[in-house]
């Protein structure tokens, strides 16, 4: 009897676990938080942050057509302000105003993926 309360305990555990678990979107705002502080910090160089996005959103979500056009657009922003030549103020502008382009689009294709209606056989 004991053998099985701690089992059914472990599984409630287990579940709970799985529950709390963060999404891919919200994993990947938290890693942008801190990827950020690191180039605040001075730890890394923001085509370094870029790079590293880069890496975790793939990892997340997988590549794509859109995003290696995306990360590609960063990176080559970013050296342009690291070598003096674009303002870091205006580059930062125009990623967050390009992310949000595609976090529309892809909010926009998850509810259009969850509202079809398959056809009956």
């Amino acid at each position: 009897m004991k053998k099985l309360i701690l089992i059914g305990m472990a599984l409630a555990l287990t579940a709970c676990a799985h529950m709390s678990r963060p999404s891919p979107d919200q994993e990947f705002e938290a890693y942008r938080s801190e990827v950020r502080q690191q180039r605040d910090a001075g730890t890394i160089t923001a085509v370094q942050e870029q790079e590293k996005l880069r890496d975790q959103y793939w990892a997340l979500y997988g590549r794509d057509g859109d995003s290696a056009a995306h990360f590609a657009f960063t990176v080559a922003l970013m050296r342009s302000v690291e070598a003096g030549d674009f303002p870091a103020k205006d580059a930062d502008a125009l990623i967050a105003a390009r992310e949000k382009e595609i976090f529309a689009l892809k909010m926009a294709s998850r509810q259009l993926a969850s509202s079809y209606e398959y056809p009956e056989n």
